[in-house]
């Protein structure tokens, strides 16, 4: 929706807030109209995660690149953060067992990244996906039951993703055990 800030305060107001507390409704009606804007939340089907591939030669996607996701778990930072210490891992890993960058061991530790993050994201995203479909439900009584039952039985499942470790990433070995100048 592009539209002036004045529009789009009256729209979010008449439509989005109308049930709030006061309290919000006044946070919006005294908001900064200069910095107001609209940007819509757009899904991507995950299928480019579970069957692309996500690397293409010394070239690979992390964060939102790999795996975009409603903000309804507020876990995407945190996802985008754990693929760089799996990144850095994984490369950490092969200097150190080559001695140096080795470009044709590169493409393997990227394959290595990708197999590993990809169904944690995947997982990510389709419980951030249905943790925002459950709030915005709406109030049908089928839709409130639904609501017990997500927050219930598997909110609790999707919290227990916070526990992952990401591993620790590698210590590098001293400048003279290890050439940095080294590629082949």
């Amino acid at each position: 929706m592009r539209a002036h800030p004045e529009v789009i305060q009256r729209e979010v107001l008449e439509n989005y807030v109308k049930d709030f507390p006061e309290i919000y409704k006044d946070m919006i009606r005294h908001c900064d109209l200069s910095k107001l804007i609209w940007v819509p939340l757009m899904f991507r089907y995950l299928w480019g995660i579970i069957f692309d591939n996500l690397r293409k030669g010394n070239i690979t996607v992390v964060g939102n690149a790999m795996h975009p996701m409603t903000p309804d778990l507020g876990h995407d930072g945190c996802a985008a953060l754990e693929d760089a210490v799996v990144l850095g891992r994984h490369i950490g890993n092969s200097l150190i067992k080559n001695g140096g960058l080795v470009l044709m061991a590169i493409a393997q530790d990227l394959d290595g990244y990708v197999q590993e993050r990809k169904w944690r994201v995947t997982w990510l995203a389709i419980g951030s996906y249905l943790s925002g479909w459950i709030q915005q439900g709406g109030s049908n009584w089928w839709k409130k039951i639904l609501r017990d039952v997500f927050y219930k039985f598997l909110i609790p499942k999707t919290r227990s993703v916070t526990d992952y470790d990401c591993g620790k990433l590698p210590i590098f070995p001293s400048s003279s055990q290890l050439d940095s100048k080294k590629i082949e």
